[in-house]
């Protein structure tokens, strides 16, 4: 799966991060064909949410359904600060690979620099 959130958006998926942080730890990123689905339960299993980005919301967005699986993850710290992504990021490439079994959140930031982040599935 790979796809690439341009800096309107990036807000909306960090505050989307957080509130499924108050669900549960750990969030899903799920690729499906109708938009990529960040999911979230918490620890004991009785409360459970879910936000489906459409293909529409990102700049980007290529699902490799042959390859799907749960990806289970922490990325609340990458999204810790909102309000700063919102001002020096301008764009973020989401890429999952399941062979390597990793995640990685790339940010491309106004002032060229770039921060590549990976996290093991």
């Amino acid at each position: 799966m790979k796809c690439i959130i341009e800096a309107n958006g990036l807000k909306v998926f960090g505050k989307a991060i957080h509130a499924l942080s108050r669900i549960g730890d750990e969030i899903w990123l799920d690729p499906l064909e109708k938009g990529l689905a960040v999911r979230s339960v918490n620890t004991a299993h009785s409360g459970y949410a879910c936000f489906l980005f459409s293909p529409m919301f990102f700049q980007h967005y290529t699902p490799n359904l042959d390859q799907r699986q749960d990806n289970k993850t922490s990325v609340l710290p990458l999204f810790r600060s909102v309000a700063t992504i919102d001002r020096s990021v301008c764009r973020c490439d989401i890429s999952i690979n399941i062979q390597e079994k990793r995640i990685i959140f790339q940010f491309n930031c106004r002032h060229g620099k770039i921060f590549l982040i990976y996290r093991a599935i």
